[in-house]
């Protein structure tokens, strides 16, 4: 039996009907929480390589990027990530002891935060930080078109009171973080609400928009096995093309996502170091803090 793609109803909603919602993405920023994270042999601190977690997919240390002053993002300080739910103990202890973690922010909404809970990590900080107060809401299906529900929800996330309450609340925590520590943003894939907020603190300390595109667009490669075990679920299950084709588009990240949030906030504000003042609060002189602490 073909499944017919249902307008108005959230990506999670459509897998639930689908009955994959308990092992694949239940939500478009879920691309994988259940995921069981790419194998590798060692641990690299290359720019946009991925912190290998048992628990935890697509997370990433942000060391490395080098800023158009030519200086670089420290290494072990900014790191970005995907659902904490399923950390391990190994995995809570590589995150305080090689990455010397502070902070855990939580971007995601409530309904997720209560449903899957981060593990509590003895010494480390945590901070819910919702960016949508319902997901299903900012990206629900209202059109048969996921490349344009993903592109309105991006503008959404910088546009709104509660997107620019959450990213703003990020930088707060960045500028008291204390010296030497990490601190850790996520929501549930690693992709959207997080690959905003990374993209904003990544302008703010001075990379340009091409490495910013790149470190955003790695969440594909990073996400890739989860992705497509849940398209060849939704195949099994008789979805039709265009199923197929919406589903793609949401638990993907493309250029013209992220573009969205940055003509967005060009619209309104002129610029994104306009953004960064006028929207989210950070003045000239924190923002030179925060190069001071997190580049070399």
């Amino acid at each position: 039996m073909t499944t017919k793609l249902r307008v108005g109803l959230s990506l999670g909603t459509l897998l639930v009907t689908l009955g994959l919602g308990a092992q694949v993405v239940a939500t478009p920023v879920q691309a994988a929480t259940h995921a069981v994270a790419i194998s590798a042999k060692t641990t690299s601190t290359k720019a946009g390589s991925q912190i290998k977690l048992k628990g935890a997919v697509n997370v990433r240390d942000l060391g490395g990027y080098r800023t158009k002053s030519g200086k670089t993002v420290k290494a072990h300080m900014l790191l970005r990530a995907a659902a904490l739910n399923k950390l391990t103990k190994a995995d809570t202890q590589k995150l305080k002891k090689t990455y010397h973690l502070a902070t855990d922010v939580d971007l995601r909404s409530k309904g997720e935060a209560d449903k899957d809970p981060d593990v509590k990590i003895s010494g480390v900080a945590y901070k819910f930080d919702p960016v949508v107060k319902d997901v299903s809401q900012q990206f629900a299906m209202t059109s048969k078109d996921g490349v344009k529900i993903m592109e309105d929800g991006y503008k959404a996330m910088v546009t709104t009171k509660q997107g620019q309450k959450a990213y703003k609340q990020l930088f707060k925590v960045l500028l008291k973080n204390p010296k030497g520590q990490a601190v850790l943003w996520h929501c549930t894939a690693g992709k959207d609400r997080t690959g905003v907020g990374t993209a904003l603190v990544l302008t703010a300390l001075g990379v340009n928009r091409k490495t910013v595109m790149s470190d955003y667009l790695l969440s594909n490669k990073y996400l890739a096995a989860s992705n497509q075990a849940t398209l060849k679920q939704l195949k099994d299950k008789g979805a039709d093309a265009a199923t197929i084709k919406m589903t793609t588009d949401m638990m993907s990240v493309k250029k013209s996502y992220l573009n969205a949030a940055f003509s967005a906030i060009d619209k309104k504000y002129g610029s994104v170091d306009k953004y960064l003042q006028k929207g989210l609060g950070l003045t000239k002189a924190d923002q030179t803090k925060l190069q001071k602490l997190y580049l070399k």
